[in-house]
C-alpha cells in the first residue's frame, strides 16, 4: 500500500509540475484566458465521454461476471471498475488493476477463481478487439502520421507489437490446456532455483487448479455466445468513446477543420505508444505523444491546454474518482 500511496503522490506531483510548464511556456494570463473562452459544451461532452467510458466498461464486467454468477449487479460492477482504473493509473504498465478488481470481486460474494476467469476473459477481449481496431486504424491511418510526424512510425509499431504479442499468448494459453500446464511446469523448475520463494510446490498446484478452472470457463463463454457478442459491442463502443475526447477538446477551442478519423486514429496510437513506458500512467511519455500527434490538429497556442484538458479528463478523474470508489463501503 505504500508503493502505492508514492505512486499516487508522484501522479498529483505531475499535474502540479505540468501546469507550472505551461505557466511558464505560456503564462498564466494566457492559460486563464483559453480556459475562459472554451465551448464549454464540447468540453462537457468529453467529460460525458469519459463517463461513458466508465460505464461502458462495467456493463462489460458485469456481462462476463454473469458467466458465473447471473445476479451480479451494475452498481457491485460499476465500483470494480473505478477501483480498477484507479490502481491501473497508479501502478507501472497499469499492472495494478487486474489484481485489486480480483480483491474487490472476492469482497462482493465471487469465488476467487471464477473472479480471476471473468477479469480474464474481459481482458482477452479487450487486447483482442484493441488489437483489430487498432490494426484497421494503422492500415487507415497511418501513412498520414508518418508522412506528418515520421519519428513516431517506430513507437506506433512498438507498441502495436507488444499489444498483438500479449493477445497471442492469451489466446495460446486458453485455448491449448496441455500446452499452459507444460509452461508452468518449466516456471516451476525455474522458481525452485529462487530459495526466496516458498513452497513452490503449492504455488504450482494453486496456479494449475485456477488453470483448470479459467479452461472450465472458458468452455462455458464459448457456449454463451449472446453475452460474449454484447460484451464485444460494449468494448469496440468503449474504446470509440474513449478516441473521441481529444476531438470534443479540440472542438471546445473554436477549432474546426480535423478530421475526426485522423483524431481518432492518433489517439490509438498513443495508447499504443504509451503501451511500453513504465511510469504509472504512463506520466511523461502520453504528454509527450500527445504533443506530437495532435500539434498537426491544435493551435500552437493551445496544445499545452488541451494536454492538461485530456490528462485531467482521462487520468486524473481515474484517480479521484477511483480513490472515491475505493473508500467508499
Amino acid at each position: 500500500m505504500k508503493k502505492y500511496k508514492f505512486n499516487l503522490i508522484l501522479g498529483i506531483a505531475s499535474v502540479g509540475i505540468f501546469i507550472l510548464l505551461i505557466i511558464f511556456t505560456h503564462g498564466w494570463m494566457d492559460l486563464i484566458h483559453q480556459m475562459k473562452n472554451l465551448h464549454i459544451q464540447w468540453l462537457i461532452a468529453a467529460i460525458f465521454s469519459m463517463f461513458l467510458y466508465w460505464v461502458c466498461e462495467a456493463r462489460i464486467l458485469q456481462v462476463t461476471v454473469f458467466l458465473m454468477k447471473k445476479d451480479y449487479k451494475f452498481k457491485e460492477a460499476f465500483k470494480v471498475t473505478l477501483i480498477g482504473q484507479y490502481f491501473n493509473s497508479i501502478t507501472p504498465f497499469a499492472s495494478g488493476g487486474q489484481p485489486m478488481q480480483l480483491f474487490a470481486l472476492t469482497k462482493q460474494g465471487l469465488l476467487a477463481g471464477k473472479a480471476g476467469s471473468a477479469l480474464m476473459i474481459k481482458f482477452i477481449m479487450y487486447q483482442a478487439i484493441l488489437t483489430i481496431y487498432s490494426l484497421v486504424l494503422i492500415f487507415w491511418k497511418l501513412d498520414f502520421f508518418r508522412r506528418k510526424t515520421s519519428n513516431l512510425f517506430y513507437l506506433i509499431g512498438v507498441g502495436f507489437l507488444v499489444h498483438a504479442s500479449v493477445i497471442v499468448c492469451l489466446i495460446i494459453f486458453s485455448k491449448y490446456r496441455k500446452l499452459t500446464h507444460k509452461f508452468i511446469m518449466i516456471l516451476s523448475k525455474i522458481l525452485r532455483k529462487f530459495k526466496s520463494i516458498k513452497n513452490v510446490s503449492k504455488l504450482e498446484s494453486d496456479i494449475n487448479e485456477n488453470l483448470d478452472q479459467f479452461h472450465d470457463n472458458m468452455q462455458i463463454a464459448k457456449h454463451s455466445k449472446g453475452l460474449i457478442f454484447e460484451a464485444v459491442i460494449y468494448t469496440t463502443l468503449q474504446l470509440t468513446i474513449y478516441f473521441i475526447i481529444p476531438y470534443f477538446i479540440y472542438l471546445s477551442f473554436g477549432m474546426n477543420g480535423a478530421s475526426i478519423g485522423s483524431m481518432i486514429a492518433g489517439t490509438a496510437f498513443i495508447m499504443m505508444i504509451t503501451a511500453v513506458i513504465p511510469s504509472p500512467g504512463a506520466m511523461g511519455g502520453a504528454e509527450g505523444a500527445f504533443y506530437i500527434c495532435f500539434s498537426l490538429f491544435f493551435a500552437a497556442s493551445n496544445i499545452m491546454a488541451g494536454i492538461l484538458l485530456w490528462r485531467l479528463i482521462t487520468f486524473y478523474s481515474c484517480i479521484i474518482f477511483g480513490f472515491y470508489a475505493l473508500k467508499k463501503k
